[in-house]
């Protein structure tokens, strides 16, 4: 019987897929282009022009961080879609072990 549901399960897990929920490639994209921006804001040395440029990088850094989270919040909701999803599985396949443990019951 634990080799059933065993096998049962690695099926549902299956069924459902793992599909992570962001792009591959988007938050090392995004550090990327902070990283170029934040450089550029960098005044040459020795200069007194644009000496606010700290302000500035601390607001890119403020802005990145709240694209980081919104992607962080979407994966999540993500997540927890496919977790729903799961959960009216199990239900569904521990409301079918009761009926069959019913129907055993019954025969003998």
């Amino acid at each position: 019987m634990r080799k059933i549901l065993l096998l049962i399960f690695i099926i549902l897990c299956s069924t459902i897929g793992y599909t992570p929920g962001y792009a591959p490639g988007y938050a090392s994209d995004l550090s990327d282009t902070f990283s170029e921006k934040y450089n550029s804001l960098v005044p040459p040395s020795n200069s007194s022009v644009h000496s606010d440029y700290l302000f500035e990088q601390i607001a890119l850094g403020s802005e990145y961080t709240i694209k980081l989270l919104d992607q962080m919040n979407r994966q999540n909701d993500e997540r927890n879609e496919k977790i729903d999803i799961l959960v009216n599985k199990f239900d569904t396949l521990i409301e079918q072990n009761k009926q069959i443990i019913k129907l055993l019951e019954k025969k003998n």
